[in-house]
């Protein structure tokens, strides 16, 4: 089983980038601070990103808070980012913004990276929320190993009954998404060079269709902009 983790997803307002990085930097602080030992980040949407113009009926989200820690469960990682709709009100949308958790399962473990790219994604109907897992984890997930130009590969599972309690805790609208695709990267340039030397696009989108709801998930490539500190 993998580590429990949680992320808080940010749809920001216009024309707040400046005031945006300082609020998120000082919630991502007072977040650590909360749990002492957890490991927190906060990832921004790269201004360069192709990837989120792929889907352009679903809005990216333009920031991420992220949260796990070593014993810590759903329940006292959702109190990091309780009122935190209410904190970011002046620079984000609290009723486009996300909170979900559940647990990563490393498919290709790495060392935290700079730049990571993130696959919200939605099962079809017809297909149940374990369902889906199951076949994301035990099918899907060979693709990880024929993609190019990544570090390492991660599927966060998530849980709906937690995320909705997170969601309520922190004042946000969106809880309903039912697998994070997570791919770590050194840079998108270096990885759309490899993607264009060899990629299992076409495949892969295809084994997708039979369990996941292309039209209403969202990808989109965002750089780490701040880590806490290990305690030692």
């Amino acid at each position: 089983m993998g580590r429990v983790k949680l992320l808080l997803l940010l749809a920001a307002r216009s024309g707040v980038a400046d005031a945006l990085e300082a609020a998120l930097r000082a919630e991502a602080r007072r977040m650590a601070e909360a749990l002492p030992g957890a490991a927190v980040a906060l990832l921004q949407q790269l201004p360069d990103d192709v990837f989120a113009q792929a889907t352009p009926a679903m809005r990216p989200f333009d920031a991420t808070l992220e949260a796990s820690a070593e014993g810590a469960d759903a329940a006292a990682l959702a109190q990091l980012v309780a009122r935190a709709g209410e904190r970011l009100e002046p620079v984000v949308h609290g009723d486009l913004s996300a909170a979900l958790v559940g647990v990563d399962r490393a498919v290709i473990p790495c060392a935290p990276a700079p730049v990571r790219y993130q696959y919200l994604m939605r099962r079809r109907a017809g297909t149940t929320h374990a369902q889906y897992l199951d076949y994301y984890f035990a099918k899907h997930s060979r693709f990880g190993f024929q993609t190019p130009g990544i570090d390492g590969y991660v599927q966060f599972h998530v849980d709906e009954a937690a995320s909705r309690r997170a969601a309520e805790l922190a004042g946000v609208g969106v809880c309903r998404v039912d697998s994070v695709s997570e791919l770590h990267m050194q840079s998108l340039a270096g990885f759309l060079a490899a993607l264009a030397e060899k990629s299992p696009g076409a495949e892969a989108a295809a084994d997708e269709e039979r369990f996941v709801d292309r039209r209403n998930s969202v990808s989109f490539t965002s750089g780490v902009v701040w880590r806490s500190q290990p305690q030692r």
